[in-house]
């Protein structure tokens, strides 16, 4: 079978074959499955303070209408989940107050806090599924709180919320995931009853399907935001890395691009803008409060002094209701991935493109890409977008991990090939790929083609370690063919579709492509 229909270059063979096998594209498996299955709070805490559901469905499970203002502020302390949360409830009006989110309504009762008055403060429990068999949510002093459940509104992008929160390590208690040999994949490969080129082929449209998905949800949320908007959190939330996604997203939902244009002067230099949106992020973000230290040296003292100048006169609300050290996890993150560094990233990237937008700078960075030849074109695409995010210098934080820290041996820039490599991937091209179709811009879903085909492989992560054990039992054939980001990609999503369940081989679509002899043409 030949690829029929193209996005600008992208195929879609993947989603047609899923069809014509008799399969749906799938909803990611811990939504079918019995409550609570596969799904831990965690990730809930992130479905809803990311709103990762339909807005316009939204009503508690009473009946009533409700508007997400503001999902509240993540709350490191003991109580609630998030604190003053602002909603507006059908039948009642504005409320603001405490959330607690669970995995399912009986953990309520589980947990014990109904005879806990620290939760008394709750305007809404969030749960992913209600098995409280309508018992209702009783506080300690007497009042019923209405009750949110998710499962309904969640749409497919919560496969990737299970992969960006379960991707390197097991919950607390929780055994890592086995070592696995593909009971057909690797056989088959290792014998010559499938081909390399024939996997590769495969991989390829699997890869391209799952950018065409991101692509479809960023379309979904241009619906809640602007596109400048939705870039600027996609990105802070990359910065995070896994540990501080959830901390970068309240980040930015708390100094969102309209509230930033209009604090940081538009006629001033890209320095002194740089420096402003510093000065708003590190406040908000609680890192100004003692950051010097006792042996804090000269340039420490002046740059925080500068910063200090700058967050003094923010708006009386940003500086009233800030994070705080808690908030932010250092214990499992390399020094150089501070969160501090990743935030002077943040602001660099917008210093320069606050007013005319950095979405729009990206658009016109691959639009001008010239070269000769489709080969080359491609690596001068690849380069320039990913020169917008990598390589990124500072006069302190190239030098430094902490506010007063030693200084690094050599200049480190703060964003790396690797992590510049991610946010193209997970964020920028989905988006332009959005914005392209959006626009009927063929020659821009052309050009963002062959940057996607000419990104090279990172570093493997847990997923995609164990699918190189699934199919191929000899690692140098692996490495033959995983020769692109974009078979990486094919790799999460087979794993997210087939291989993350106990379905075993036969369910899975490249089994029964391959094994049924259905005949394609892989380009």
């Amino acid at each position: 079978m030949k690829e029929s229909e193209l996005a600008g270059g992208f195929s879609t063979l993947y989603a047609q074959l899923l069809e014509e096998s008799g399969e749906q594209l799938r909803e990611p498996k811990p939504l079918c499955g019995e409550a609570g299955q596969g799904i831990r709070e965690e990730l809930v805490r992130c479905l809803w303070f990311g709103t990762h559901f339909r807005p316009d469905d939204l009503a508690t499970d009473d009946g009533r209408r409700l508007e997400v203002v503001s999902p509240g502020w993540w709350n490191v302390e003991a109580g609630p989940d998030f604190i003053r949360a602002e909603l507006l409830i059908e039948g009642v009006g504005r409320v603001v107050g405490d959330v607690e989110v669970h995995t399912r309504a009986s953990d309520w009762f589980a947990h014990g806090h109904a005879s806990q008055p620290g939760y008394d403060g709750l305007v809404l429990h969030v749960v992913m599924w209600d098995d409280a068999e309508g018992r209702g949510i009783r506080l300690h002093s007497g009042r019923i709180v209405p009750q949110l459940t998710l499962a309904p509104l969640v749409e497919q992008e919560i496969g990737d919320l299970v992969e960006i929160v379960d991707l390197e390590s097991p919950a607390p208690g929780e055994a890592a995931a086995p070592s696995v040999t593909g009971r057909y994949c690797g056989p088959a490969l290792a014998a010559g009853e499938m081909s390399p080129e024939w996997l590769g082929g495969f991989l390829d449209c699997a890869g391209d399907h799952r950018v065409l998905t991101k692509a479809d949800r960023m379309l979904g949320l241009r619906e809640k935001a602007s596109l400048e908007q939705v870039l600027y959190e996609c990105v802070a939330e990359a910065l995070g890395y896994r540990h501080n996604r959830l901390p970068f997203l309240q980040l930015a939902n708390a100094l969102p691009l309209s509230l930033l244009r209009e604090t940081v002067p538009a006629d001033s230099s890209t320095a002194d803008k740089r420096l402003v949106l510093e000065a708003l992020l590190f406040g908000v973000g609680g890192f100004l409060e003692g950051a010097e230290g006792a042996d804090a040296d000269e340039q420490t003292l002046e740059y925080l002094g500068r910063l200090r100048g700058e967050w003094a006169g923010a708006p009386e609300a940003l500086r009233q209701a800030h994070m705080g050290p808690a908030h932010w996890s250092l214990g499992a993150t390399r020094p150089v991935n501070y969160p501090v560094r990743r935030i002077a990233a943040l602001a660099a990237f917008y210093a320069e493109h606050l007013g005319s937008g950095l979405f729009g700078h990206l658009v016109r960075v691959i639009s001008a890409a010239r070269a000769e030849g489709r080969r080359s074109l491609a690596g001068a695409c690849r380069r320039d977008l990913l020169g917008v995010f990598a390589g990124t210098g500072h006069p302190y934080w190239e030098q430094r991990c902490t506010f007063g820290g030693r200084k690094l041996r050599a200049p480190t820039a703060l964003v790396g090939q690797e992590r510049a490599q991610a946010i193209v991937v997970d964020v920028a091209l989905p988006l332009l790929l959005a914005h392209s179709r959006a626009e009927g811009d063929e020659e821009l879903a052309r050009r963002l083609h062959l940057t996607w085909r000419s990104l090279r492989p990172r570093t493997p992560n847990s997923i995609v370690r164990r699918m190189e054990q699934v199919l191929f039992q000899d690692p140098r054939q692996a490495r033959t063919v995983l020769c692109s980001e974009r078979r990486q990609q094919g790799l999460h999503q087979l794993h997210r579709d087939f291989c993350s369940g106990d379905s075993g081989c036969t369910a899975c679509l490249l089994y029964r492509v391959h094994r049924v002899g259905r005949r394609m043409e892989l380009t």
